[in-house]
């Protein structure tokens, strides 16, 4: 995971706002509360809540006007939401880390993939089914996204790395072409790719090594929460029965998402969607409710961040989240 540079975030944010990004038609009538929510990538199965949040009238009922909002590569959700120029965004819990530590006054409100969906991929010919595996093959990785994790992991495990030949290549065709033995990836849609290809996986995932960390971390201005903690409360309340609805309609959930991201393969999302499932629920959420988190695990993620993430120095963790704003579970 990358540390990024706060100046050309803020440009990126500035120039994603002037561009006028088109939201997600909506389905209901505007209400009374108009907010927006920037996704941390491009609009797929990873959003499937918040798409049926909004499709249901989740948001609606909640007196909520939401637009929702890709972001890509070039687009940096905690930045546009840091400068106000979205409401509300979703990234993973360490990015938001490294923008408070960057100056940005952003607060976790939620966390919805409660397993960090980066890892490692392999080929399941390889044989690689534990950390310690990866001895003696040849791993792939990229600064940024599942390394640091994937770092964490090996330690935990006690993975001699002088065994492991690490190479920075990307890509899942390297894997296939047998360049490489495994690779960091996310783990929830590169398996299926590769599957799709013909080709069996197998997956080591941090958090069941106990490297823990959540995605899909649902964030806003601190300002913002302090002056309408009303609002965060019903977004986070009806994006819970978003997903709580998506993953219990999951065909239902698929057909909505393709209505609106016409160039996503089918298969490839209704797979990804029954797979997120092991990441978002959770033995916590079953007792807390979906989206709910600990102050703990982020706690543990900047951790990781300071040993293997680029992270120059502890920011004051308690300031950079707030569990109020969850709903209490029936």
């Amino acid at each position: 995971m990358m540390k990024p540079n706060v100046r050309n975030l803020v440009r990126s944010a500035a120039a994603a706002a002037l561009a006028g990004v088109v939201a997600l038609s909506a389905g209901h009538a505007s209400a009374a509360d108009k907010v927006s929510l920037r996704l941390a990538w491009l609009l797929n199965v990873q959003g499937a809540g918040y798409v049926m949040a909004k499709e249901k009238g989740f948001y609606a009922d909640a007196g909520l006007d939401v637009d929702i909002l890709p972001g890509g590569p070039n687009i940096n959700s905690t930045a546009l939401v840091a400068t106000g120029a979205n409401t509300f965004g979703t990234n993973d819990s360490g990015q938001v880390i490294f923008g408070k530590a960057e100056g940005m006054d952003l607060v976790i409100v939620a966390a919805c993939f409660q397993k960090y969906p980066g890892g490692v991929l392999s080929l399941e010919k390889t044989g690689i089914k534990t950390p310690k595996d990866l001895e003696g093959k040849t791993l792939a990785y990229n600064e940024g996204g599942p390394w640091a994790f994937t770092q964490a992991m090996l330690a935990k495990e006690g993975v001699d790395m002088s065994k492991v030949k690490a190479v920075v290549a990307m890509g899942n065709e390297i894997l296939m072409n047998g360049n490489v033995d495994a690779k960091t990836a996310f783990i929830v849609n590169e398996p299926i790719s590769v599957e799709l290809a013909g080709f069996k996986t197998a997956t080591l995932a941090p958090a069941d090594y106990g490297v823990n960390a959540y995605a899909e971390a649902i964030f806003t201005a601190k300002d913002f929460a302090e002056k309408n903690p009303d609002v965060v409360k019903r977004f986070v309340a009806a994006t819970v029965k978003g997903w709580d609805y998506a993953l219990a309609h999951q065909d239902e959930a698929v057909a909505a998402v393709l209505k609106l991201g016409e160039q996503l393969d089918p298969e490839q999302q209704k797979r990804q969607l029954a797979l997120q499932k092991d990441f978002i629920v959770s033995p916590f959420t079953e007792k807390n409710g979906t989206c709910a988190f600990s102050g703990d695990t982020i706690k543990e993620t900047q951790d990781v961040l300071l040993k293997y993430g680029g992270l120059k120095a502890p920011i004051a963790i308690d300031e950079v989240y707030s569990t109020a704003f969850l709903p209490k579970k029936d």
